[in-house]
C-alpha cells in the first residue's frame, strides 16, 4: 500500500475524530430555556450576554443584570416587559421612557426589520417638541413632560416631521388607547414586537432532546444533539443519512474545521 495513502487515511481519521469530539461539546453548553431578570420563558433565538455567541441568533443578546432584561436594537436600548414564546412576541419599552412620559433621547424608535416587526395592534405616532405658542394643533392630544407649561408636547398620527416645531420623535402606540386620557402613561407600558427568526425547526429540535445553536459560517440555525453526529435537523432522527456536507467550524481552541452538520 502506498505510504502517502496510509498517511492521508490516518489524517482523515484524526480529523473525523477531532470534529466529532468538538461538535459534541456544543450540546449542553446552551440553555434550552432560561430566565432573565424577573422574566422567564426565554429560549433560542435569545441568549444571555455571558453565554457563548452560538447559543443565540445575532441581534438577540440579553443583559440580565437588572430586574428587567435589556436588549439593544438598532442602537436603542429597550427593557423587556414580557414574552410569549409560542406567538414569538416580545413586549419592550424604550429604556429612556420606562420612568418618563417623554423620550429622553430625541431619536425615532426603530427596530431591525430583518429581525422584528410590530404587531397589528400598534401604529406610529409622532411626538412634536418645542412647538410655538401659536401652534395650530390638529392631532391625538398633548402631554406635559414635566410640571411646567413649557414642557408640553403634541401627539400626531403617523410619521411626521417637526414642521413649525423644533423636532419630532416617532413612537409606536397601541391603537386601542388613542382616546386615552393618560396618553403619557401608555408609552411606559411599551409595545409588542414579533421576532421573525423561524421557530418551528427549533421547536422540533428541542422536542427531540436537542438544543438550537447558531453557526456563523453557514449563517443558519442548527440542532446540537447528545449523540453522533451531534449536529442534525432533529435528534430523534440522528443517523448517517442525515449528514450533509457543510462547513461547521468548531469554537474550541482546535484549528481543525469540521465538515458536517444538518441545516434547516
Amino acid at each position: 500500500m502506498n505510504s502517502r495513502y496510509c498517511i492521508l487515511k490516518l489524517l482523515i481519521l484524526i480529523i473525523i475524530q477531532e470534529c466529532s469530539s468538538n461538535s459534541a461539546g456544543f450540546y449542553g453548553t446552551c440553555n434550552t430555556s432560561f430566565s432573565c431578570g424577573t422574566i422567564s420563558g426565554f429560549q433560542y433565538p435569545f441568549r444571555r450576554h455571558q453565554d457563548p455567541t452560538y447559543c443565540g441568533y445575532p441581534g438577540f443578546e440579553l443583559k440580565c443584570d437588572d430586574n428587567l432584561p435589556t436588549i439593544n436594537i438598532m442602537n436603542i436600548t429597550y427593557k423587556g416587559l414580557g414574552i410569549d414564546p409560542t406567538a414569538q412576541i416580545l413586549k419592550i419599552v424604550r429604556e429612556d421612557m420606562i420612568n418618563s412620559m417623554c423620550p429622553q433621547q430625541l431619536v425615532n424608535t426603530t427596530i431591525d426589520p430583518k429581525l422584528f416587526d410590530y404587531t397589528k395592534s400598534y401604529m406610529n405616532i409622532s411626538i412634536l417638541f418645542g412647538c410655538p405658542l401659536s401652534f395650530n394643533f390638529m392631532g391625538i392630544g398633548s402631554i406635559f413632560c414635566a410640571n411646567d407649561e413649557l414642557s408640553q408636547v403634541f401627539l400626531v398620527p403617523g410619521i411626521q416631521g417637526p414642521g413649525n416645531c423644533e423636532t419630532s420623535v416617532v413612537i409606536p402606540f397601541p391603537v386601542e388607547f388613542l382616546k386615552s386620557t393618560v396618553l403619557g402613561r401608555v408609552f411606559q407600558k411599551g409595545f409588542d414586537v414579533i421576532w421573525k427568526v423561524e421557530g418551528s425547526g427549533c421547536r422540533d429540535c428541542i422536542q427531540s432532546g436537542g438544543q438550537c445553536i447558531y453557526d456563523d459560517n453557514t449563517v443558519l440555525t442548527m440542532c446540537a444533539c447528545p449523540e453522533s453526529p451531534f449536529l442534525a435537523d432533529s435528534c430523534s432522527t440522528v443517523n448517517k443519512t442525515n449528514v450533509k456536507a457543510s462547513p461547521f467550524v468548531s469554537t474550541s481552541t482546535s484549528s481543525v474545521p469540521c465538515f458536517f452538520g444538518i441545516l434547516w
